[in-house]
């Protein structure tokens, strides 16, 4: 039989737990309105320049391209060094536009991944890359959409960062995207020619929490001989 002072302690703890689980979610619902904000704002930032210096530049750097020859029909240096100068300004704004407001993020998210797949394997041509990523997928809301692109954007980062500092070589990259009845899953995997064991990094954790956090599914990573391999679900 319980004392008066057990059952008082017994009622404070479950108050206790109460509370804190309260304050963790109003927490979580508080860095999801934040993240909501955030990615608003880049998205106008992103569409104005879209919409203005991309195709001012792009302007630009046709009269360029018209003006290279004058009229007896000789290039002069200075005309190629211009033209190439805003050909890399004229880059530069679209890769500023495309992180701050990704290419078809807001129609669909198969289209935004295949979009970022193939742009990231511009720098490593003789990659291997394999994408299953259908067009039938449940509708997520945009700001959901962003946060999956991230974390795709952020593994991609970590994998260049690990294969330099651990000279891997990356063979091939699979990227796997899957409707279930209740849920969605994205499968991202890495292959290697020369993967060593080796502990995971604080940013692995990092990740982890930040996606169970922001959408309330689920994340996590393995190794199996050559391969790395991450699990999104939400």
């Amino acid at each position: 039989m319980f004392t008066l002072g057990g059952s008082i302690i017994i009622i404070i703890c479950i108050v206790v737990v109460w509370w804190l689980m309260n304050s963790r979610h109003r927490t979580q619902q508080a860095m999801i309105w934040w993240h909501d904000r955030q990615y608003a704002k880049m998205c106008q930032e992103g569409e104005a320049i879209r919409n203005g210096l991309l195709q001012e530049s792009f302007v630009v750097r046709r009269h360029l391209e018209l003006s290279v020859l004058d009229s007896s029909g000789i290039q002069f240096p200075q005309h190629q060094y211009y033209l190439t100068t805003i050909e890399k300004f004229h880059h530069s704004l679209k890769e500023l536009s495309d992180y701050l407001f990704p290419a078809h993020i807001d129609d669909s998210l198969s289209l935004a991944i295949k979009h970022l797949l193939v742009e990231w394997k511009l720098h490593s041509p003789e990659l291997k890359l394999s994408m299953d990523l259908p067009a039938d997928l449940k509708p997520d809301r945009p700001q959901v959409r962003r946060i999956i692109l991230m974390a795709l954007e952020e593994i991609l980062h970590l994998s260049s960062v690990n294969s330099y500092s651990q000279n891997l070589k990356l063979v091939s990259l699979s990227v796997d995207l899957k409707n279930q009845e209740y849920f969605s899953k994205l499968k991202v995997e890495f292959n290697y020619k020369n993967l060593c064991q080796g502990t995971q990094t604080i940013e692995y954790d990092y990740l982890r929490r930040a996606f169970h956090f922001l959408t309330f599914g689920k994340c996590w990573y393995c190794r199996q001989g050559n391969a790395e391999i991450w699990y999104f679900h939400w």
